[in-house]
Order: structure tokens, then sequence, then C-alpha cells
């Protein structure tokens, strides 16, 4: 989860001026470009799980991957691109096939995250332009953490706490917060409402707007998912940075931060004790 810039405001002090800490790098673990060269033919259907690649899986069992979409990428030229032009081409329709499949735009807010393929330069040589999306899950690490059963519609039901992301450390303030289980010791709890500041080809706002925007949005979440104003619960931020906008990754997700670690959930704890 590099690649992110950071800010944190109190939630009951909407007027309270935040930081933002500029984190360096990309979003990893989002795109793999394929070892092998399947022909379009060859490729899972949308619904289908696979292995991480191309080889079809019962949903069933573990997988590590399951398909969202098969489409073609647009027109780049006779010569293979480069990484920058295929990341811009292929990320951003896989990331709106994911919002579809899932049901929500909130699957920032967990571990589930976007992959796309597409041809070696082999399969470009013979006219392949196929594009294939596909949903994972991914381990605090990042690493593909193989499931069971699908993932259509599952944000649209209850299963964001499934999956949902939390951190050992301070979403507003820590370059790398640290990811990891809910059922483990952490410090915050990402919220449903991942707010969207525009899209791909939108010129990327600066920390300043992403502050003005994220500030009041972001207490706003933490309130009604809390269900209370706390004064040691906060809300904070992470947004990607200016790199990573014209790949798709153009929103901002509100944590639900805690002046010091707990196990349990915050979600719906109104004005009872942080947990222990």
């Amino acid at each position: 989860m590099r690649g992110w810039r950071a800010a944190v405001v109190a939630v009951a002090a909407l007027s309270l001026a935040a930081c933002t800490a500029h984190v360096p790098g990309t979003p990893d673990a989002e795109v793999v470009r394929p070892s092998l060269t399947p022909s379009p033919d060859q490729l899972p259907e949308p619904g289908q799980c696979t292995d991480g690649g191309v080889e079809v899986l019962d949903c069933a069992g573990p997988h590590q991957a399951e398909v969202t979409e098969v489409g073609r990428l647009p027109d780049l030229g006779p010569d293979y691109p480069d990484d920058r032009d295929l990341r811009r081409a292929a990320v951003p329709p896989c990331r709106t096939a994911l919002t579809a499949y899932l049901g929500s735009a909130d699957h920032d807010a967990t571990r589930l995250q976007a992959r796309a393929f597409w041809p070696s330069r082999d399969g470009w040589a013979r006219g392949d332009r196929w594009l294939l999306c596909a949903a994972v899950e991914v381990r605090p690490d990042g690493a593909p953490a193989p499931r069971t059963g699908t993932v259509r519609d599952l944000l649209k039901a209850a299963g964001f706490s499934t999956v949902q992301l939390c951190s050992a450390g301070s979403p507003g303030v820590d370059a790398d917060a640290g990811l990891v289980g809910c059922d483990q010791p952490h410090r915050a709890e990402a919220v449903p409402g991942v707010l969207a500041l525009g899209g791909p080809k939108d010129p990327a706002p600066s920390p300043e707007q992403v502050t003005q925007r994220a500030a009041e949005h972001c207490a706003r979440a933490v309130n009604g998912y809390v269900g209370a104003p706390r004064d040691d619960v906060f809300a904070s931020w992470r947004a990607f940075g200016s790199l990573a906008w014209s790949e798709g990754y153009t929103s901002v997700i509100c944590f639900a931060e805690a002046t010091r670690p707990f196990t349990g959930r915050l979600w719906g704890l109104g004005r009872n004790p942080l947990p222990a």
C-alpha cells in the first residue's frame, strides 16, 4: 500500500488544520504482466476464478483471483507500449470493473484490489489486444491471499468487515501505517465512504485541495461509523500520490483512528469505552 499521501484531523473539530505527509512510490501489487501469451479464446470468463493467471479453478475452493471483466485495450499503436502507457490504459477500466463487480466503490478501503493482465510482447506482435481484469485479495504484506467463495456483490451485502483494512500505525502520520488483520491489535480502521476526487484524465489535485475536500467528508464518515463524536477517536485519511492519478487511483480512504492501539472494532462503539 505504498504510494499514498496522508493527513489527519480530529472528528470533533472540522476546522482544524490538517498536516499532510507525502509518501513516496507508486501503488504496488496491483498490475501483473502475464508470463504466458494466451490467445483471446484461451482467456477465462467473467465470474470464473483462477490460479492468479489463466488456469480456471472452482470458486468454491482456494483460488487467487476472480475475473471481473474481459475487454480490449484502446489503440496504443503497433509497437509494444511501455509499462506506464499500458498501466494508464489497463488499470482505470479494471478498477471500474471491480466497483461494478463488488457492488461498491469502497473496495479501496478493503484488501480487495483490481489486477490487470494484458498480452506479452509476443502476443502483441501477433495482434492480441485483450485486457483481463480480476479481483484479488491481498495480505498485509501485499502478497495475494488465497480465498474461497465468490466476491461478486460482496460489498453490496454485509461483506465489508470481512475484507476491511486495519493498520497498526497511524494512517495520517506514518508513511507505512503497517497493515494488519482487523482481528489483531490495531490503531485504525478504514471506513465505508471512499471519496472520489475526480477521474484519471482530470488534473490531479494538490495536497491542499485533497485536505480541503477530505477533512469534512472523512470526519462525517467516521462519526457515522463510530456512532458518536469522541475525544479518543479521530478521522484520518490516505490518498494515492499524483503519479498514480492517471492510472485511476483518484480516491481518498477515510480511517477511524484511535489515540492508542486496541483489539476489537470501532463500528457502532458510540460512547462505550474504547476496547482494550
